[in-house]
């Protein structure tokens, strides 16, 4: 009895789950992630511009979201050209909150000009997974961009957020 309880078992699953990964298989059209059509519909209720960065060749847009609330935040993550994670996080301002939560034990290493906004090169993490960070204010709004990339690959990407905001 508890032989034919597995064979059923076992035949469910596979009628469920199927047998294997297909790699060939297409994702389904409405899944297709649209950054700027995701921003438009944040800036409807967002306190700040929200940055819609346009990236070159390479880059792979993950994921957006938009929470409102108390602190209204816009959270976009992309993979650069190597395939490191770099998320792009923008509030009304960079807070202390914000960066406790993206690199933990922050630390300033460097100040830059980006485009003619003055920014902050930042290092922190967890032990064994530090990143870099950079860090751009303006009136009413403010964006950490961090992950494992390389600090040309940050910059650039800070450089198209802040050319989206205007």
């Amino acid at each position: 009895a508890l032989g034919l309880t597995m064979a059923v078992v076992v035949v469910v699953g596979i009628g469920f789950f199927g047998v294997g990964s297909d790699l060939q298989r297409e994702p389904l059209e409405n899944s297709e992630l649209d950054v700027a059509a995701s921003a438009e519909r944040a800036q409807r209720d967002a306190p700040f511009p929200v940055a819609v960065p346009e990236l070159g060749e390479g880059w792979v847009e993950r994921s957006a979201r938009y929470t409102d609330g108390q602190s209204p935040r816009w959270v976009v993550q992309y993979s650069d050209p190597q395939g490191q994670l770099v998320t792009l996080t923008q509030e009304s301002e960079v807070s202390s909150p914000m960066l406790s939560a993206a690199l933990p034990g922050s630390a300033v290493q460097d100040e830059l000009s980006i485009d003619g906004t003055e920014c902050t090169v930042l290092s922190g993490g967890q032990q064994g997974a530090e990143q870099l960070g950079i860090s751009c204010e303006g009136e009413g709004w403010g964006f950490l961009v961090h992950g494992d990339a390389e600090q040309a690959e940050l910059e650039g990407l800070a450089s198209s957020a802040l050319a989206s905001i205007g």
